[in-house]
């Protein structure tokens, strides 16, 4: 009986070794499953922030490229509409007549003439 309690004994001994151990790796394991989740945690982040950045430029990219295009169509229409009022001052200049919006101003206006010591008065104008 003294063998089957030395036995018992070396037994106990080794199973509480392996206990110890299992629970050292166990807590091991633990550490570097907390490690990796961090880890995984911070790469996530990274590949947000970048994905983030590659919208923010690609919108950046997109807003340069329209504030072109109004900038060429603001030159465009100012060119034109220089072209037109110089149009319109070479036409009132050969042809003596006002545009149409200046004939609608005269409309409202009294124009008196002197003829031979009498005076003439014209009304283009409602009243109201």
């Amino acid at each position: 009986m003294g063998d089957k309690k030395l036995s018992t004994s070396i037994e106990m001994e080794q199973l509480q070794n392996e206990k110890v151990r299992l629970e050292e790796e166990s807590r091991d394991l633990d550490e570097k499953l907390k490690q990796l989740e961090t880890y995984w945690k911070v790469l996530n982040e990274k590949v947000a922030i970048q994905e983030l950045k590659n919208e923010n430029a690609a919108k950046q990219e997109a807003i340069n490229q329209l504030q072109s295009k109004i900038s060429l169509l603001e030159t465009q229409l100012e060119k034109r509409s220089t072209t037109e009022n110089a149009e319109d001052q070479e036409a009132m200049k050969e042809t003596g007549e006002a545009s149409e919006e200046e004939q609608e101003k005269d409309e409202d206006t009294i124009t008196v003439t002197a003829l031979n010591g009498e005076e003439e008065i014209n009304e283009n104008f409602e009243t109201q």
